[in-house]
């Protein structure tokens, strides 16, 4: 597998495809959150109280502010998941019918990957349940052993070097154990969508498929990790940039003790600063994404005539 063409495919595809970046930013799991100084103004003491206006409103009802703000939480959280399952299925059926040199555009792949909603969420929950057994498997003799060194000596020497030795066991089982999982995880999906495979057969293809390419599905893995951290800290970096140009205002007015003006700084750098925020989170989840059905598409080597994600796109 040539991995300089991957690489190239991958961000000819993103770049030219940049509707995908919808879909590339449920998948990739960004968000963000903005954090803001609570003595606000310079009020130490029972800042709530002496703010009129919002501010008093919520100190006086709480309960049923707190209660408002986790049910808009949920049901975020609930839309996110629902759009994020989605997303899986629309850009592995729409990488790979672009690969192919069909025409995609955002409704046939949101179509698609509506058709494929509880087909991704059950292999999803699968490997979420695989990955807690494994998870046990390793953690449970550790926490056992450990607890028998520190009840059956009171040597500082031995249980120093029983946690060492845990802990250095914790670190390889999981090398050892999630990340072949992992790769696993993302050859499932593609066999599950592209495919068209059920989702226990996909999981065995997708297994099957790593036991056969075990040599080149890690050193996929190793270049998508570089790559993908080169790319985090370039984004990081822009990130950087942005936030002082739309943030630094509004930092630099809540440091002075001037909050309303601060408030209203952050109000209007807010949102500037998300657009680019979102934007690159998109187009990073989608580049990730198609490097694994682009890897996956060279590993099973379909034939040029063969239409595996058709059936989705029809319904």
């Amino acid at each position: 597998m040539n991995y300089g063409e991957l690489l190239s495919e991958t961000l000819r595809l993103t770049w030219r495809n940049r509707f995908l970046w919808f879909f590339g930013f449920f998948v990739a799991g960004a968000g963000t959150s903005f954090n803001f100084p609570a003595n606000v103004g310079g009020q130490r003491s029972m800042p709530f109280r002496t703010s009129p206006g919002p501010l008093q409103w919520i100190s006086e009802n709480l309960a049923l502010f707190l209660t408002a703000v986790i049910a808009v939480v949920v049901v975020l959280a609930v839309v996110f998941l629902v759009l994020s399952m989605i997303s899986h299925g629309a850009l592995a059926e729409s990488v790979a019918a672009l690969h192919r040199g069909e025409e995609r555009g955002f409704v046939l792949a949101f179509r698609t990957g509506a058709a494929n909603f509880w087909r991704v969420l059950g292999l999803k929950v699968l490997f979420f349940l695989m990955a807690l057994g494994l998870g046990l498997l390793i953690f449970l003799p550790v926490a056992l052993g450990g607890l028998a060194v520190f009840s059956l000596t009171d040597s500082t020497g031995v249980r120093i070097l029983a946690v060492v030795l845990g802990v250095i066991y914790v670190v390889v089982a999981l090398v050892a154990v999630f990340l072949p999982f992992a790769i696993v995880n993302q050859f499932a999906l593609r066999e599950l969508i592209v495919n068209r495979r059920r989702i226990l057969e996909a999981i065995g293809g997708g297994f099957g498929l790593f036991r056969r390419n075990i040599g080149r599905s890690l050193l996929a893995w190793l270049v998508q990790l570089a790559v993908m951290l080169g790319l985090g800290i370039a984004m990081l970096v822009v990130l950087v940039i942005v936030g002082a140009i739309f943030l630094g205002p509004a930092i630099a007015l809540f440091a002075t003790e001037r909050a309303t003006a601060g408030v209203v700084a952050a109000v209007i750098g807010g949102p500037l600063f998300l657009v680019p925020l979102l934007v690159l989170s998109g187009a990073l989840g989608t580049f990730n994404h198609a490097y694994w059905t682009l890897a996956y598409l060279r590993l099973t080597e379909h034939p040029e005539g063969s239409q595996p994600g058709q059936a989705s796109a029809a319904a």
